[in-house]
């Protein structure tokens, strides 16, 4: 399906920065012993670092936190060594540091590849002394017959989040125009016109390593609006850079994330409201372009880079132009790392091969046979129940009666993660996916106790599947677009029905009902009567997600 989100019109001056994420880099010291994915990460650094450096036409490189993968002193000290010869070569460098790259008040943390295994971590704890913890006393059960486990544990002390705010001071700090000490954020000119803020994500009073702030301070707000009331006046364009995306990237991640960080609706409408109206985030490791919008109408655009060193590796070149509200971006994928090949070929094949390998190896561990049958299940199982809302065609239906559902959930969360999917809605396995999740919606709509449609955030089945299989909109790489306006979606989706799930579910209650103390005739009255009041509550009263 061709999809044309390509700008028009009369162009002003643009600006050309690269934008990476969660380097998660790792110190050789951190490492005990051999740790193939730890070298692995380093060296695509370097590379990643090698590529900005030969490019003449970048200048700037934002970098949007997480830097390093344990916040360690020893990888933080590398890594600022890397940011120092990029900026010899002419690049200015601006960075966020996020959850991974501080922990407030903890002292250390285990080296990787340490074999024994402990009831505790005490290293994690504000009040932890080494030279007064007994580490044999806290060896597992399983470790006890490990040579090193009379041994003290290898320690790495850890950077606070106020040590960071020095150590990374010549990339950014010390080149901003204002700062918001309380939050840890500054702002810098690209050019005079064109800012960018760069917003890191906790206050100073909050224990990163027991709670994560939800927003940003009052103080923080404030700061905001005073830089776009400035940049107004001035004749400039300020966007912003956080390492949480303010607006859930799809459904899915929505629901399984945490609610710790900072993915509040209040933020979005606040910061759209004042006038911010991109921002380009990190954390998901997802490769996405998605919009809110305030109350009053005002837009948000939040474009998320993936991390180089997981699914997919890949950092965005950003091309923006304030004057026509339009922005093109390109992802540049990170094939190979320097002097360390991947058997697969690609550093993307690699990290693929290595994600499905292990949801396959914890499937299989379920107990009773359950695993085995469940690696076993395919389309030609469950096509049964959405016969009618799939509308596949016999030849469709041949076509992916034998896939393994598990290949195409791992499918779905690929796409996900590597965006805009490769499902388009006139493929057998969408039509198939989307029927199955018309038949689980009737279930829900039917179904008159449980308030399943509260656990989905208010999002229907059908809502949180579709975007793993196709992205509709803008794209979600190399995409050409306006950012100040919310794009309707170039196809629409088909709508299902189906009466299958409702019968189904009345005789399963019906059941649950007969086997209760109540009698054959009050259940014959009471089931219909609550299924059809849930049923007009739903239609008159729907629960909605919350607005982004």
């Amino acid at each position: 399906m061709k999809r044309n989100h390509c700008f028009k019109g009369e162009r002003g001056r643009s600006m050309k920065f690269a934008v990476l994420s969660d380097t998660h880099y790792i110190s050789e010291e951190l490492l005990y012993g051999f740790q193939p994915e730890g070298i692995l990460r380093r060296q695509i650094n370097r590379t990643v670092v090698r590529e900005l450096k030969a490019r003449n036409d970048i200048d700037t490189v934002l970098i949007t936190g997480d830097l390093t993968d344990a916040g360690d002193e020893a990888s933080h000290l590398e890594f600022r060594e890397l940011l120092k010869d990029l900026k010899a070569a002419g690049k200015k460098v601006y960075v966020l540091t996020a959850t991974h790259d501080f922990h407030f008040s903890r002292a250390c943390v285990l080296k990787y590849g340490w074999p024994v295994k402990y009831k505790a971590q005490p290293w994690n704890r504000p009040w932890f002394n080494a030279a007064e913890t007994d580490f044999t006393a806290l060896v597992s059960e399983e470790s006890l017959a490990q040579p090193e486990a009379g041994l003290t544990p290898p320690l790495m002390r850890v950077c606070t989040a106020d040590d960071l705010w020095d150590l990374y001071r010549d990339f950014g700090r010390d080149q901003a125009f204002s700062v918001c000490e309380s939050a840890w954020s500054y702002a810098v000119k690209l050019d005079e016109k064109v800012w960018c803020l760069m917003l890191n994500n906790n206050f100073r009073d909050v224990d990163a390593n027991f709670d994560f702030s939800p927003t940003y301070s009052p103080e923080c707000f404030r700061w905001i609006e005073g830089i776009v009331a400035e940049a107004k006046a001035a004749g400039a364009y300020v966007f912003a850079c956080t390492h949480h995306p303010l607006v859930p990237p799809v459904p899915a991640y929505k629901i399984g994330g945490t609610r710790r960080n900072m993915r509040g609706p209040t933020v979005v409408h606040t910061l759209a409201d004042i006038g911010i109206d991109l921002v380009f985030s990190g954390h998901t490791h997802f490769s996405n372009i998605v919009f809110g919008a305030s109350d009053a109408g005002h837009t948000l655009c939040n474009v998320t880079t993936p991390s180089i060193t997981h699914l997919p590796p890949v950092y965005r070149i950003a091309e923006l132009d304030p004057a026509a509200h339009t922005l093109r971006l390109t992802n540049a994928e990170i094939t190979a790392a320097d002097d360390c090949p991947v058997r697969e070929g690609t550093l993307r094949a690699h990290y693929v091969s290595e994600f499905i390998s292990e949801q396959r190896q914890s499937v299989s561990r379920l107990p009773a046979g359950l695993g085995k049958a469940v690696l076993g299940m395919k389309v030609k199982h469950f096509y049964p129940l959405c016969r009618a809302a799939s509308k596949l065609t016999k030849a469709e239906y041949e076509q992916i009666k034998e896939t393994k559902m598990f290949d195409i959930i791992m499918d779905l969360t690929v796409n996900m993660q590597c965006g805009d999917g490769q499902y388009t809605p006139d493929t057998p396995v969408y039509k198939f996916m989307m029927g199955f999740c018309a038949v689980a919606d009737s279930l829900i709509a039917a179904q008159p106790f449980v308030g399943v449609e509260k656990i989905l955030e208010g999002y229907t089945v059908a809502q949180i599947v579709e975007p793993m299989l196709f992205k509709n909109g803008v794209p979600d790489n190399d995409a050409a677009f306006r950012f100040d306006r919310i794009l309707a979606p170039t196809a629409v989706s088909p709508v299902f029905t189906s009466h299958a799930g409702d019968i189904l579910m009345g005789l399963l209650s019906a059941l649950a009902l007969l086997a209760s103390p109540l009698s054959p005739a009050v259940t014959a009255l009471i089931l219909p009567a609550l299924t059809l009041m849930k049923k007009n509550k739903l239609k008159k009263h729907p629960y909605r997600p919350e607005r982004y």
